[in-house]
């Protein structure tokens, strides 16, 4: 996603990141055999609608300032790396959902171990990249990667260590957060809140001059929080066909109405007890 960041205007970006909630939708019905029903694709796509107004609103606005020499060109390269990337994004939501929904796996410890991971594939991979001679829009001083450079321009500014360290402690809070969504709610609904993250950044934006105020990207940013209160039945329409497979009417035809708790509805069926490794280790031993 950094690497198509450079390939795309910020609002294209943050548009196409959008898609994120139908693509992890997808993968849970497919690989996690999760029911989908009317209310929940309706919302689901009335957020992708809200997400498209605002990216297309945003690039217009763009298109229009033609002083603005900062503005990143949209590459279709930066188009097919970012959509790419979300499917890895969907595909890992709904990774982390089937092990929190079966195994007492603390939601810090799963963070720690990506984390670890990471470092351990780049670490390998870093010095193969700076072997691999481009000439493209990816490569760096003839290079695929050179993190020499990387670090002399940190050397040089020193602004951009202090936004490393922020950029840090924010993903890490983040991840651990989005986590944690995943194990007592779902990889949906995770998805369905991290796509309201452009709403902080366009308030934000907005506050410090960054954006200038457009009321159609307002109509996009409703569309987006409105869908997101459905799908997570926070809000239920009076309609048929809203309103009759939410967890609490499905539970009311099983009549299990008794265990449902209002308020507490999006809670998904990942173990709730104290953390217990004999108690995972009999579960993979079960498998």
């Amino acid at each position: 996603m950094f690497v198509a960041l450079t390939q795309c205007a910020a609002s294209v970006y943050q548009m196409m990141r959008g898609c994120i909630v139908l693509i992890t939708a997808i993968m849970s019905v497919v690989f996690l055999g999760n029911k989908q029903y009317f209310h929940h694709w309706s919302s689901l796509l009335i957020i992708v609608g809200g997400v498209a107004i605002v990216g297309l609103v945003g690039v217009s606005s763009s298109k229009d300032d033609s002083d603005d020499s900062d503005t990143t060109p949209t590459t279709l390269t930066g188009v097919i790396l970012l959509v790419i990337a979300q499917c890895f994004t969907g595909g890992q939501f709904v990774t982390e959902e089937k092990f929190l929904s079966g195994y007492y796996l603390d939601p810090l410890l799963v963070v720690g171990l990506e984390g670890f991971w990471g470092c351990l594939y780049y670490a390998i991979l870093l010095p193969i990249f700076q072997q691999v001679s481009c000439d493209g829009a990816l490569c760096h001083d003839g290079h695929l990667e050179d993190s020499k450079a990387a670090f002399n321009e940190l050397g040089e500014h020193p602004a951009l260590i202090a936004m490393s360290v922020g950029i840090i402690i924010s993903i890490g809070c983040f991840n651990a957060t989005g986590v944690t969504i995943t194990k007592y709610a779902s990889s949906a609904q995770r998805s369905t809140v991290d796509t309201c993250r452009t709403l902080v950044i366009w308030i934000i934006s907005i506050m410090i001059g960054w954006e200038d105020f457009l009321a159609l990207e307002l109509v996009g940013f409703f569309m987006l929080v409105g869908g997101t209160l459905v799908y997570n039945e926070i809000v239920i329409l009076p309609c048929t066909l809203f309103s009759q497979n939410t967890k609490k009417e499905i539970a009311k035809r099983e009549g299990n109405l008794d265990d449902f708790v209002e308020g507490k509805n999006y809670v998904n069926t990942s173990p709730q007890a104290a953390y217990d490794q004999n108690r995972m280790k009999r579960n993979l031993d079960a498998k």
